[in-house]
């Protein structure tokens, strides 16, 4: 029996290495109220610069890369190597003109302590926190990132064998989002760590997004011109980076302790600050954006199964609740759950 336990707790200690490698958890409910600097134009700034690099690079290689789909894989490499280790987290990370919150003076512990993923939760681990940044309208973590490229060139190699195998546009961005919801409820997410995060899965999808339309589409960002890729136009970030990164807004749902010590905390924590005019404009601008593909997919593949946990544990449904215990009048909470004015 001992070894039994022995193993399964080995078993979550390597699974959740491969979490902390994807870029850990992150926590925007602690920039309610804070007003971060929009970092759009340094971040647009880097990733065409470094992307035009990369293929000046390519280009003078004795073999070249001839297959855009090829190309588009070893972009996504080159900004994302391998687990733990991306080359434009890396550099948003120690940029002093992209505001991150908390700054990096505030140590790794003292940020764990004030977020909602602070507390005792076995058999799940204490994970390191990714920092906020803002884009456009989008507050995220650095972790998306990680996820935008790594499994953006995994969600991209899929569709295109499931492209070349005689599948839909449609039928085959259906697979890979399943898929995705399949990783993140086994290795990346529930099993190992107690979080299924919306987020990370709109990460996914954007950076999917991105990849099909470098050398793709009607109007893609590389063309071979005389032999050569060229970056043709300059790619904004800010049309792939969308309020489903933001997991205050496309909430996470929990399992086990995890669900109770974070559910806790937003409830005993967030509920006034939900209401402040400050939340609530950020919100109302993040209602603008319809829901991707992704998130409509997933949020069927829930319903179907007859229980939403994501709408269940959202903060307008904790403080919803929480007022009706305190007999308030629940129509002071303005902003109900993303999803269902869409319904």
């Amino acid at each position: 029996m001992e070894k039994k336990v022995f193993l399964f707790v080995v078993f979550l200690v390597v699974l959740c290495c491969a979490r902390v490698a994807l870029g850990a958890e992150t926590d925007q409910y602690l920039t309610w109220g804070v007003e971060l600097k929009d970092s759009a134009d340094e971040v647009n700034r880097y990733f065409n610069e470094t992307l035009s690099n990369y293929l000046e690079r390519v280009n003078n290689r004795a073999k070249p890369i001839e297959d855009p789909k090829e190309l588009t894989a070893a972009v996504y490499y080159h900004f994302f190597q391998f687990l733990g280790w991306s080359r434009f987290r890396t550099h948003i990370r120690h940029d002093p003109q992209i505001q991150k919150y908390p700054d990096l003076s505030v140590g790794k512990q003292k940020y764990l302590h004030e977020s909602v993923h602070y507390g005792f939760a076995f058999p799940y681990f204490f994970m390191p926190m990714a920092r906020t940044l803002r884009v456009g309208d989008v507050y995220f973590g650095t972790d998306k990132i990680c996820h935008f490229f790594g499994y953006g060139r995994r969600y991209y190699q899929r569709y295109c064998r499931h492209i070349s195998e005689g599948c839909s546009d449609e039928e085959a961005m259906r697979k890979i989002v399943m898929w995705g919801i399949v990783h993140e409820n086994n290795l990346v997410g529930k099993l190992v760590c107690g979080v299924f995060s919306h987020g990370d899965l709109e990460a996914n999808f954007q950076g999917f997004c991105l990849a099909r339309d470098l050398c793709g589409g009607n109007s893609p960002y590389i063309k071979r011109i005389d032999g050569k890729w060229q970056l043709v136009r300059p790619v904004d970030l800010r049309k792939y980076i969308t309020p489903g990164f933001d997991e205050s807004y496309n909430n996470c749902h929990f399992w086990a302790m995890r669900k109770r010590v974070v559910l806790n905390i937003l409830e005993n924590k967030y509920c006034e600050k939900f209401n402040s005019p400050e939340v609530q404009k950020r919100f109302e601008q993040y209602k603008k954006y319809e829901p991707s593909f992704s998130q409509k997919v997933i949020q069927e593949y829930f319903e179907k199964r007859g229980k939403n946990p994501q709408k269940e544990q959202s903060i307008w449904a904790l403080c919803s609740k929480k007022m009706k215990q305190q007999n308030a009048p629940v129509e002071r909470i303005h902003c109900k759950f993303q999803h269902e004015k869409h319904s």
